[in-house]
């Protein structure tokens, strides 16, 4: 079994205490061999340098759900992909998304009840669902395809951590519970998905979201994506836009329930730029505060929290050989971790990203959405939902933990909050009544 029994034990511990030795390290999984980086330089060299390329456990366990899309695909795949995904997530594109995104978020909202209580996952998952099937996947099938995503994820997320840690085919396709629950989940997704692009192929999606925009679009040679391919990007984008978007929003609010002087701080920017009003998309600059808040989320919790790669020549990676085919393994949550980079690196210190402050080897540490070319296309597009959701759903409501509740990362495949006690809902107090009530902020 190798370091897969700590890893399944204690994945987060074990990376983080990797760190602290060799910038380059040798871990078994099962009887693959793999390196792991634990110096940000050094995963900076691995992340950006065309010898390495996508492959290793994580990434060959991601095809098992994703096949080979934009965000598995090999780097020689990458460069005829990439032309074709771009377009739908260009800074203009995501201006005329980003008033859908506002309108399901105000949809989501209006079903919330003062002393209401609310699962947080559920409800995000739910509304990045809704963002998903608006924007990016909009055929009628589109709805179902992204509801069905978000109620599969949890299983699909579970049964591919196991898959990476005990990489024995036959093991899981045995005719046990969990192989059962991860077969049907994965049937059920594939099933929606090829409604979704009959639907694409008969005419019947309404146009200017990203599967239009993919599916009309050719490659250099003039040949666009065959059906397996479109099926491969459907699933990078379902994953991809409903889980990371549904984590970050679920991993802040339990955390600004559990800090409310951010939380306050917070308040005070909302209240400036907003006014009481719902945000829209010219806001989204100016809540500067808002942003900081979600990247230190990132930071903190990065929902990807382990990324992997394949030398395609032999190389030199922090003065260690790496041969050619060796897989390496880099965590973005260790990274995140070290504290010669971001000092008292386990506080919750959105001002560590102010732009004064805001450090070079910061910048090269912090891989929330990996790096080089492959950094993710969709970055200004989740983190515009997730500006624009936050901001509406602080400016209105205050969440609150019952005694005890505290906040837990649970690593599966990506990293989430554990499930925990459902969240107490009330109406955030307003400017003048937090100013003559402090305590309740401080």
């Amino acid at each position: 079994m190798g370091h897969a029994h700590r890893l399944a034990r204690d994945p987060l511990g074990f990376l983080v205490e990797a760190r602290s030795g060799d910038a380059v390290a040798g871990v078994r999984i099962g009887k693959r061999s793999v390196l792991l980086v634990n110096d940000a330089e050094a995963a900076h060299q691995v992340l950006v340098s065309s010898v390495f390329d996508k492959g290793g456990p994580f990434m060959e366990t991601a095809r098992v759900l994703v096949g080979n899309g934009i965000i598995t695909c090999s780097n020689a795949d990458h460069r005829r992909q990439q032309p074709m995904m771009r377009p739908a997530f260009r800074r203009e594109q995501v201006a005329r998304f980003a008033p859908v995104m506002s309108a399901c978020v105000e949809e989501a909202l209006a079903l919330w009840r003062p002393g209401g209580r609310l699962d947080v996952e559920e409800r995000m998952y739910a509304l990045a669902a809704q963002v998903v099937a608006r924007t990016l996947i909009a055929a009628p099938a589109g709805r179902q395809a992204a509801d069905a995503m978000a109620t599969a994820l949890p299983v699909l997320l579970e049964g591919m951590f196991r898959r990476m840690l005990i990489p024995v085919p036959l093991l899981h396709r045995l005719p046990l519970p969990a192989n059962r629950r991860f077969d049907h989940a994965r049937a059920e997704l594939e099933r929606s998905v090829r409604q979704v692009i009959t639907q694409y192929r008969q005419g019947q999606a309404p146009g200017g979201d990203l599967l239009s925009l993919v599916m009309t679009s050719t490659d250099e040679a003039g040949l666009p994506l065959g059906d397996t391919e479109v099926r491969d990007q459907i699933m990078s984008v379902l994953a991809a836009g409903v889980e990371t978007t549904a984590s970050l929003l679920a991993w802040t609010l339990h955390a600004l329930a559990d800090h409310p002087a951010v939380e306050a701080e917070l308040w005070a920017e909302l209240d400036r730029e907003l006014g009481g009003r719902a945000p829209c998309h010219t806001d989204v600059p100016r809540l500067s505060y808002t942003r900081r808040v979600l990247t230190e989320v990132l930071r903190l919790w990065p929902p990807t929290w382990m990324l992997s790669r394949v030398a395609l020549e032999q190389t030199t990676v922090a003065g260690h050989t790496v041969p050619a085919g060796a897989d390496v393994i880099v965590s973005p949550y260790a990274l995140h971790r070290d504290p010669a980079v971001f000092p008292d690196p386990g506080r919750l210190d959105p001002d560590r990203w102010l732009p004064g402050q805001v450090t070079a080897a910061q910048r090269q540490a912090f891989t929330a959405f990996g790096g080089g070319r492959r950094t993710c296309l969709g970055e200004h597009y989740g983190m515009t939902e997730a500006v624009l959701a936050l901001a509406a759903i602080s400016s209105r409501w205050q969440l609150r933990k019952p005694p005890g509740a505290r906040l837990r990362p649970l690593p599966r495949f990506l990293l989430t909050p554990q499930a925990g006690p459902l969240i107490t809902v009330r109406r955030t107090p307003s400017q003048d009544a937090r100013r003559h009530r402090p305590e309740e902020t401080r």
